[in-house]
């Protein structure tokens, strides 16, 4: 039996999505989780649709996992929905939480089978930094144009080759990538949003990208400047790769 599971996280004290062999990951503590809800008699391999990097959040993140034993099946197929709350049991204090858990047919994939990949990006523009949004948000204290960073954030819309918008250390072979829909905006007085949208990206794709936006929004450049750097396809010229807790994975559309 193939489940569904819709998860929100606080990456903070998480050395992202994917287990490593000596750093704590959100992929390890679920998969401990799930194996105390069935009394560890399965081993249990998670399947996530993101891998988000160290320091990210999630509010829909969603992953996969099998479970093979007919008395386990039994048990939950008729009582789905309460595996969160049984999950969520053994995370208390771990900064994650399942949201909803769901049978899915043998052919689903969390990865191979997302139609659209959704994140945002928070800045606090404000001189004084705010406690609240401490690890939540990017805190950059000179007031920025909102406006010309959605003028400039409409030149990604469509397909381009983002070689200047990915991590040196990416190992996708094709940088191209469509995106699908972008804007930025405040959302209150103080916060400035972008909100992006594409069936995948590359590595530090959408931290660059509000890293170079930043930067428009600093009058530093002027939003005609993001069509140079798609065309010069130049990684050295674009801005800085923007800090990652300001991101957060929103959604996962199949």
């Amino acid at each position: 039996m193939r489940i569904k599971l819709t998860i929100e996280y606080d990456g903070t004290g998480f050395y992202g999505w994917q287990k490593q062999n000596d750093f704590v990951s959100v992929q390890e503590i679920i998969e401990q989780a799930i194996s105390s809800v069935f009394d560890n008699s399965e081993t249990i391999e998670l399947y996530g649709a993101g891998r988000t990097d160290t320091g990210v959040h999630a509010t829909g993140q969603v992953a996969h996992f099998e479970i093979f034993s007919e008395n386990l099946i039994s048990a939950w197929q008729n009582n789905i929905a309460k595996l969160a709350d049984a999950i969520n049991f053994y995370l208390l204090n771990r900064a994650i939480v399942i949201v909803k858990s769901e049978i899915v047919p043998e052919d689903f994939h969390a990865r191979f089978s997302a139609k659209m990949r959704h994140y945002k990006y928070l800045i606090y523009n404000r001189r004084v930094k705010s406690v609240l949004y401490a690890n939540r948000a990017w805190h950059v204290p000179k007031l920025l144009d909102a406006k010309a960073m959605n003028d400039a954030a409409q030149y990604f819309l469509g397909t381009h080759n983002l070689n200047s918008f990915r991590s040196r250390h990416c190992n996708a072979q094709n940088p191209v990538r469509t995106i699908s829909s972008i804007k930025v905006y405040f959302d209150t007085e103080f916060v400035i949003i972008m909100e992006i949208s594409a069936r995948s990206f590359l590595h530090n794709q959408v931290r660059i990208t509000i890293g170079t936006l930043k930067q428009i929004g600093e009058h530093k450049y002027p939003p005609e400047h993001i069509k140079e750097l798609l065309n010069k396809q130049d990684r050295r010229i674009a801005g800085v790769t923007a800090p990652p807790y300001g991101l957060y994975l929103t959604g996962v559309d199949y």
